[in-house]
């Protein structure tokens, strides 16, 4: 498929104390490109909402929208040459970037520039992707997935494989996960449902909504000030190893009594016969509130 480049405008009112016109002027280009198991699929984008898919087929279909936003249709359309991007299938790897360049006698950008990406791409595909200013959705994926995102969302739905996960400032929000996951976060706010497989996270200043599934075999938590809920419908379903250093253990009424204290540790053990989904967390200066089948007791 050769690219296609069209270009757009639109008039969009924004209110405000006055009413404003502005110019959106939008650049297509779409791509087709072939891939091959094994092959590495790099991208690289900036300002930009990424939305990626898997499929079955072994092509990877690129839509990428650059945007530019001006109240003068004259600036939009001149600044929205800025972007620049790469969309290739060379040496062995597909390169997928966004970037954007000002002239240097062009002076202060007037613009506000947007990336926006939908990918459809095998569903056992690698992949490694970085961005920045935007949010990022990844839909019905099992290959082996590497995000490195700040100052975004990043949303997963079916996910299956290998995932890994370095956010700051970048919130998570995850549902039926069954992958081998690792996830690094700074000052983000976490919430995963209907979770399984293997599971380490490292959370620092965040606040982690953890809704485990009967079919996980693994969850590490490794935190520092950060407030950690984990919901289930039965407690009996899972072990649990809870440490926490300056800071409470919540739990139902009757499991109470198994909080043990020593100075400013707090400590949790819980072992149900015959259960093997386990639950490990250590965290400092944040509560950690386990919610079952009971009601709640908090400290």
């Amino acid at each position: 498929m050769k690219s296609l480049l069209i270009s757009l405008f639109v008039w969009v009112p924004l209110l405000g104390r006055s009413q404003t016109s502005v110019q959106v002027v939008t650049k297509v280009i779409e791509k087709s490109l072939p891939y091959t198991d094994g092959q590495l699929i790099q991208l690289n984008a900036q300002k930009a909402d990424v939305t990626l898919k898997g499929w079955g087929q072994s092509t990877v279909v690129v839509k990428l929208r650059l945007i530019a936003k001006h109240p003068d249709r004259a600036v939009a359309e001149r600044e929205v040459a800025y972007h620049q991007y790469v969309l290739q299938n060379e040496n062995g790897q597909i390169e997928l970037s966004n970037r954007f360049i000002i002239p240097q006698r062009a002076g202060k950008l007037q613009s506000q520039l947007k990336a926006v990406y939908e990918i459809n791409m095998p569903a056992k595909a690698l992949m490694a992707l970085t961005n920045s200013f935007g949010d990022i959705r990844l839909n019905a994926l099992s290959g082996t997935i590497n995000v490195t995102f700040e100052f975004g969302k990043l949303t997963l739905t079916d996910i299956r494989g290998k995932l890994a996960i370095q956010s700051t400032y970048g919130d998570i929000d995850g549902r039926n996960l069954d992958a081998t996951l690792i996830a690094k976060t700074e000052k983000a706010d976490v919430i995963l449902q209907d979770l399984s497989g293997t599971v380490d996270i490292q959370s620092h200043y965040g606040n982690l909504t953890l809704l485990p599934a009967t079919s996980l075999k693994i969850l590490k938590v490794d935190a520092a000030r950060s407030e950690i809920l984990v919901t289930t419908r039965r407690l009996s379903d899972f072990r649990f190893d809870v440490v926490t250093s300056y800071a409470d253990i919540n739990l139902p009424e009757t499991l109470m009594p198994q909080v043990s204290k020593s100075g400013n540790k707090r400590t949790f053990t819980y072992q149900p016969l015959d259960r093997k989904s386990e639950v490990r967390i250590q965290n400092s200066y944040g509560n950690v509130t386990i919610q079952g089948e009971k009601p709640l007791v908090t400290n």
